[in-house]
């Protein structure tokens, strides 16, 4: 995940905590993604034990100055997050689909990301 803006990279960060979240549980795998987009962004601490204070959209609000490209390219990372784990239960279908209705992704371009994952 390559952004510019410090404040999208750290919504960004929160999101994909609020993704790993969305069942529930939080793997191994979903915390190592996490850590490495922190790295990647120059973040030195992640913490996913926070209690959560922000909603999905709150979350969703950073889309708005996105251009279109990225905020797929945003949507596919965060399903990249809770594929870590190999699994795509109910609470995570429902999570990822609210926030693409809230950001204006069409269902059907969100069908086609799922089954690229």
């Amino acid at each position: 995940m390559n952004m510019k803006n410090p404040i999208h990279t750290q919504n960004f960060i929160m999101l994909a905590i609020k993704a790993a979240k969305a069942n529930g549980i939080v793997v191994k795998e979903e915390k190592e993604l996490i850590r490495k987009y922190c790295r990647n962004i120059g973040c030195d601490k992640m913490v996913l034990s926070e209690k959560d204070d922000f909603t999905t959209d709150d979350l969703a609000d950073f889309f708005i100055s996105l251009e279109p490209g990225q905020k797929q390219l945003v949507l596919e990372e965060i399903l990249r997050v809770m594929y870590a784990d190999h699994c795509f239960d109910e609470s995570e279908c429902n999570f990822v689909y609210d926030l693409a209705e809230r950001i204006g992704i069409a269902e059907e371009d969100l069908n086609r990301m799922v089954a690229t994952v």
